[in-house]
């Protein structure tokens, strides 16, 4: 199916590996442009490179989300290659376990950090060009688990629960500016973030006993969470703006 987004251009943070490559990937299909922006340059390039292999277009960065100042300077790169700035997708994230009475003030603040501050300063820096030319569409990962809570992840959960927050507030501001925002949740999906390092038996038994408590039986897979991002961000979704849509198999189901 086709999404009516070619030609036009897309900032995606952690655009090198998992979801976040993924969603460039799809995006890239549809004739995007993309600027694929990962903390890890080389995972970044490869992103891109794939994405050129394809016939498409793309521009590799490096950067880290918690700096506002290379944030901004990143988009405004963006947008002077490309001439615009259709979309934004934030998925750059990092994931910890601890008990909540071991989490350190750095842990908590790192959490924050990367998935919350980073979802504000890329918003805050794409808004502006956005609101300029009358259209904009901006998705950010969420999580099944900033929804209900995780055990072991209060941080990571409270950093996830405001990206739902934040991504609410700003569509109510910016829905009549022609800018609409919405946030996926996903739940487990095979990921190199969710797999920590696991391989053979043990990753094997992980993923078994992760898929039963799913209802659908099976983790998801990254390309599915892309498929929804992509949905969100087209022009398929026109009168959907301000809300945080699931993708997780059945697991949680408000």
């Amino acid at each position: 199916m086709q999404w009516d987004m070619e030609g036009d251009s897309a900032f995606v943070t952690g655009g090198g590996s998992g979801i976040g490559q993924a969603i460039a990937l799809k995006l890239a299909e549809q004739g995007v442009k993309v600027a694929v922006a990962d903390v890890d340059a080389a995972k970044a390039e490869g992103t891109a490179s794939r994405i050129g292999e394809g016939g498409g277009t793309a521009l590799a960065l490096e950067l880290d989300v918690t700096r506002s100042d290379r944030v901004n300077d990143a988009i405004a790169r963006t947008h002077a290659e490309f001439g615009s700035l259709a979309y934004l997708m934030n998925v750059a994230g990092i994931s910890q376990q601890k008990a909540v009475h071991e989490i350190s003030d750095q842990d908590w603040a790192r959490m924050i950090d990367v998935h919350l501050n980073g979802t504000f300063y890329c918003i805050r820096a794409a808004l502006p060009l956005m609101m300029e030319a009358g259209f904009g569409v901006i998705a950010s990962l969420s999580s099944m688990h900033g929804l209900k809570g995780q055990e072991m992840a209060s941080h990571y959960s409270a950093a996830k629960a405001g990206i739902a927050a934040l991504t609410k507030a700003v569509a109510r501001e910016v829905a009549g500016s022609g800018i609409r925002i919405n946030a996926l949740a996903p739940g487990p999906i095979d990921t190199p973030m969710w797999r920590r390092g696991l391989i053979g038996e043990a990753l094997e038994k992980r993923k078994s006993d992760r898929s039963k408590i799913v209802p659908m039986g099976r983790l998801g897979e990254p390309a599915e969470v892309a498929d929804l991002a992509v949905f969100l961000l087209s022009n398929a979704s026109t009168y959907v703006t301000g809300q945080v849509v699931g993708v997780n198999g059945g697991e949680l189901m408000p």
